[in-house]
Parts: C-alpha cells; structure tokens; sequence
C-alpha cells in the first residue's frame, strides 16, 4: 500500500506539535520494547535471534551447554500438534534463515513461539532469565526527558497538578521509567502492575502512571501467546478513556501482540496518533499503515529513542536537560538525601544502646578524620560533621565556624548554608540565619526544610505572617511535613487565629501520632479558647510520649489552675521544674497558684527565683508586685512595678 505522503511528518515537526499544543492537548506515550533497547535490554527481536542460535545449536546461551536442532524440532513438533505454538517450527526455521542471509532480525510475530521452545522445560527460568537481564540496566539519557514530559517539566511532586502529559502504556516489563522519575525528579509514579490495579488509574490524577499492560516483572508478566492475544478485561475501561482523553505518541511498539495492538484497532483517537518507527528499519507493517491512516495519524521516523526524546526535551524544557543542569540537580538530590541520613544517623546515636551498636563504625571514622585533619585534607562531609557535634554540645559558634569551611570547601552546598542559618538561629542572630536560608532555596529551591527554617526565625522576630507565608511554601512543596504544619499553626497562635492552629496541629498530628510538641501546642490553643478539658487532654497525651516534656506540664498546670484545681497545677508546676530547674516560666506560674491559695510568701519566692533566673521577665516582677501589695510591702511593690514598666518598653523599643 501506499502511505499518504501528507502524514508523514519528521521527528522534529512531532516536537513543534507536542510544544505547540502543550497547555491544552494532553499527550500520552505507548512504548514497546524498542524504547528500552538503548538501555541495555535486548529487544524481542534480538532475543529471538539469540534464542535460534541456542536452540539450532549454534551457541551457548549464558552458561547453558547448546542443544541439539533434532531435539529443538521434535519438542517444536509436539507443540504445534497440540497447538501450543501458532506457527510451525519449519516456518520458523525459515524465517531466521531469511534473517541470517538478509543481515536482519526476525519478525516479532515468532517471538512467543521461541520463548515457549527456549524455556518450555523450566517455565520459570524465562521470568528470571528477563530478570537477570533488565536488573542491572540504567534508563539511557532519552528517559530523561521522559520523566520531565510525565511531571510537566517539574522535578517536585507540589507542581505536579500542572502536568498534563503523565501517562505510559507499555508492554515493557522493566522499570526504567520509574528509575528514570527517581533519579532526574523526586515525584513517585502510580504503577500499574497487574490488570487488577488498573481500576486505581482515574482522569483526576496528575501524578505519573505507568499502565504496564502486561504487567511488570515481578507480577507473573505475560509472556506467551495465550495471555497476550486478548487484553484483560480490566485494562479496557482505561484505555478507553486514555485513547481518548490523550493523544498516544508510539514509540518502539511494533504491534506485535494481540492483546494492546487490537485494543488500538477497536479505539476512538479524537486528536489522532503518532507512530514513530526508525530510521533504517524501514516503515511499519501495512497493517500498522491501515490502521494509522484510517485514524488520521502520522507516522514519524525517528532516529531511535534517545535521539526523539532528546530533542524533545530540547524542545520543551531547553537547558534543564544539559549536563551542566543534570550535574546540578544530581548534586542537590545526593547532598539533600546524604545530609538527610546523616541527620538521622545522628540522632539515632543520641538512644544509648544504638550507640554502643555503632561505637566501632564510629571509631573507624573518627580515626580516619583525624588522619585526613593531620594531612590537611577534611572533606566538607568531615567539617559538617564537626558542625554537627558541636551543635550536640550546644557550641554554635564552633558549629557556624564548621559550617562556613563545608561552604568554603563546596560553596554550593545547600544543606550546610540551612544547617549554618540553624546555628545562627540557636545564637538569636536571625538576620544571619535568614541570610543563609535564602542561600539555601536559591540553591535548591525545593528544599522545605530550608523554608520551614526561614519561616521559624520570621516567627522569632515576630513576623509572622512571613513567618506563614514560608511554612505554607514548606508544604506546598512537602504535603507531609508534620513539622511545617506545627509551626505554622505557632504562627496563627501567635495572632491570635486559634481554630486555624489547631487545624495545623491536628494535621501535624495526623501525619505523626507520636508528634508530642503538636499535641502540647494544640492544648495551647484549646486553652486559649477557653477548652480547658480539652487541653489537659493534649497536655497528657504530650506527657505520654515524652514523659520528660516539662513544657507541657507546665502547659497543662495552666489549664489546671484555670479549673481552680490549684494542687493539680502545683503538682505539675513541681514536675516541670524538677525536669528543668532553670524553667522560669514554670516558677511563675507556680507562684501564681500559690498567690491564688492565699501562700504569699511562697508565691513570692517562686517569684524571686523566676527573675532570678531571667532578669527580664517582666510579667514576673508585676506577678509579685500584685503579691507585695497584697501583704501590705507598697515600697517594694512600687519597685517592682516600676522595673516591669522599663523591661515592657525596653522590649517594645526596635
């Protein structure tokens, strides 16, 4: 037949139209295996090229000895009588023949025929042997634009509602498209592995999925003539929906199973489709033509996989695809994860018994940090490091000392410039901390830790709608980061906005039920609402995961005393002194119980060691002023009203 020369367009005229169309066209890609084969994984064709030669005696295949073509043929002819084998084993044998004289591979047509012969003995050899060969493949450069395409250009799972182009149907088994999603984004795909996942896919999602219709490795795929000829029932209302809500562009598919290939046929494409077929291979089949023609399709000839989804990539995401970027971007995501798990591995080492477990790697470590400090040679990970034991012994300046040679060492290193703003925020030298958190996003500008940080020292300056402004952004690109929700709900507290904290803290606590300071925060607000029960019940459930949470004792004798349950209050003001005896606040508060008993010399006391301990708590010099005068002492109430006077407008003063 003769293909209408008006629908054969260049790889480079597919761009334009996906670009072209990009905000109002959805896209959708059907890749066969050809698409994995610059990744290392052979093609069906290949395979069956490699199995003849075993079977025909030719070759060893792996470690396997080589049989002999008279067993081969005899097997090929009980298989065919008994219709296990839709071709016969002549006209196989003739066609690889064909093969061999004319420098080509087979059809694929033979290929589940060749599988059943080469693994009919050991059936389940044949998943591992596929196993053993896609286990170690890499996705080849074009998954790269791949991945961009599926996540609209956006490496972040936060910006992921704007893509349209998010869907893959193959009849691949490998996993190179979520390795490629993994390694060049941090969103995660919906896989569809098996037929009986294919009711999760859903137009509303926005996420990558991957509909592997024959389904993935490790789920039994199909692989012979039987459960490929015919699409599983589950996959039809799917697909039904794909074909017509996006506009399939196939790559590497040459139609030769029965089961995706008639699904196409029995299709309705509203915006039409694009078969690719390379460059040198020759155009598809003529049933392929028929059916692109009579879809008002294109075919497109490519020069490979790489080569169309490079230029792709070019097309519609230009520079973020160089080395240079990709360089930058793998840097981020490895120092993000690296410094991650250092954090952790740290903070394990706080729990006694783990750290005796990890005492001798410790040693190792520490022996050998020594040796590269006496060359000269520490590593920013060594200078971080010191950073981070500084900061465990509560020595910032020597963390931000620490920290400023990491930068020295990799000024580009995003991690150290947050962890340096933390130390500086451990100082109160805000303005620093936010400096270097600015440096943080600029960059990695996914990074929400650094924003979540930013947005705590806004909070300590009393900027609080800053303060909210970065949490909401630590979210946006975080939708589970139960910290972030916490201190924004620290923010609508600290204006007052008490049902918008709770509902922050509520959400802390449903991403984390063990988060104690949530639970303490949200009893809080509930006692600024007046919600007393409801706050000694937080305040509980705080002490309950962290019995040594004195705050939350505190917090709770609060609520208790504005039940007039003064020795309840007392008792938890004790507990909280007793787990922190420089705890000022705690003593205040005590003495305000005690002044409401009518035991004035001890609320004076209590009083006395509050500003004691913090010469500028001025709520405490007014608390015993109340007290002096109760006792008739008018002198040193005077005294002390006028010193909490001069600390209020000392403290308002900028």
């Amino acid at each position: 037949m003769a293909f209408p020369e008006s629908q054969k367009i260049t790889s480079s005229k597919l761009c334009r139209i996906i670009s072209d169309g990009s905000e109002n066209r959805r896209f959708c890609f059907i890749l066969g295996s050809g698409a994995s084969v610059e990744s290392g994984i052979p093609s069906g064709n290949t395979l069956e090229m490699r199995w003849m030669e075993y079977l025909m005696g030719l070759s060893k295949d792996g470690s396997l000895n080589t049989v002999s073509p008279g067993e081969t043929k005899e097997l090929a002819k009980k298989l065919f009588h008994e219709k296990k084998l839709q071709h016969s084993f002549d006209e196989i044998e003739a066609e690889w023949k064909s093969a061999k004289d004319n420098k080509r591979t087979m059809s694929s047509e033979y290929y589940f025929d060749i599988y059943r012969l080469r693994f009919h003995y050991a059936p389940n050899e044949g998943y591992r042997y596929l196993e053993r060969i896609m286990d170690p493949c890499e996705p080849s450069l074009g998954y790269h634009s791949l991945a961009l395409m599926l996540t609209g250009g956006n490496r972040h799972p936060s910006k992921s509602d704007t893509n349209l182009h998010n869907l893959v149907i193959t009849t691949n088994f490998d996993n190179l498209v979520e390795d490629a999603l993994s390694l060049y984004t941090d969103q995660r795909p919906l896989v569809a592995n098996h037929e009986s996942l294919a009711a999760f896919i859903h137009p509303d999602i926005r996420r990558p999925i991957i509909a592997k219709v024959h389904r993935g490795l490790m789920y039994n795929p199909f692989n012979s003539p039987n459960n490929t000829s015919k699409l599983k029932k589950e996959w039809t209302k799917i697909l039904d929906y794909a074909l017509n809500a996006y506009t399939p562009i196939v790559v590497g598919y040459g139609g030769g199973d029965g089961s995706l290939m008639s699904a196409l046929k029995k299709a309705e494409f509203r915006n039409g489709i694009y078969w690719c077929y390379r460059k040198g291979s020759g155009m598809p089949d003529n049933e392929i033509q028929k059916f692109v023609e009579k879809q008002s399709g294109y075919l497109v000839e490519i020069e490979g996989f790489d080569a169309l989804m490079m230029e792709m990539g070019i097309t519609l995401f230009g520079e973020t695809i160089s080395p240079e970027e990709t360089r930058s971007h793998f840097k981020t995501q490895s120092d993000r994860r690296m410094g991650d798990y250092t954090s952790r591995w740290n903070e394990l080492k706080k729990i006694p018994h783990i750290a005796k477990i990890l005492e001798p790697i410790s040693k190792v470590e520490e022996a050998e940090r020594e040796k590269r400090e006496e060359e000269d040679t520490l590593t920013y990970w060594d200078h971080f490091n010191k950073a981070y034991d500084a900061v465990e012994k509560g020595d910032y300046n020597t963390a931000v000392q620490e920290y400023t040679r990491a930068i020295e060492k990799d000024p580009n290193y995003a991690f150290a410039y947050n962890n340096r703003g933390n130390s500086y925020a451990d100082l109160g030298k805000y303005d620093q901390a936010i400096a270097d958190y600015n440096k943080a996003i600029e960059l990695d500008p996914n990074y929400a830790f650094a924003y979540n940080n930013r947005g705590v020292s806004y909070n300590d300056l009393g900027k609080y709608d800053q303060a909210i402004a970065n949490y909401n952004k630590a979210i946006e690109l975080d939708p589970n980061y139960a910290t972030a929700y916490n201190n924004r709900g620290n923010g609508y507290a600290n204006l007052g906005k008490y049902d918008q904290a709770i509902a922050d803290y509520s959400k802390a606590i449903e991403l984390d039920p063990n988060y104690a300071k949530a639970y303490n925060n949200r009893g809080n607000s509930y006692d600024e609402l007046g919600k007393y029960d409801q706050a000694i019940a937080d305040c509980s459930k705080a002490i309950e995961l962290d019995p040594n949470y004195a705050k939350a004792y505190n917090n709770r004798g609060i609520s208790y005393r504005k039940l007039g349950k003064y020795d309840l209050a007392i008792a938890d003001y004790n507990k909280a002194i007793e787990l922190d005896p420089n705890y000022a606040f705690a003593y205040n508060n005590r003495g305000n119980s005690y002044n409401d008993l009518g035991k004035y010399d001890l609320a004076i006391a209590d009083y006395s060691k509050a500003i004691e301990l913090d010469p500028k708590y001025a709520n405490a010099y007014n608390n015993r002023a109340i007290t002096y005068r109760k006792i008739g002492k008018k002198a040193l109430a005077e005294a002390d009203e006028a010193k909490a006077k001069e600390l209020e407008a000392a403290e308002k003063t900028p």
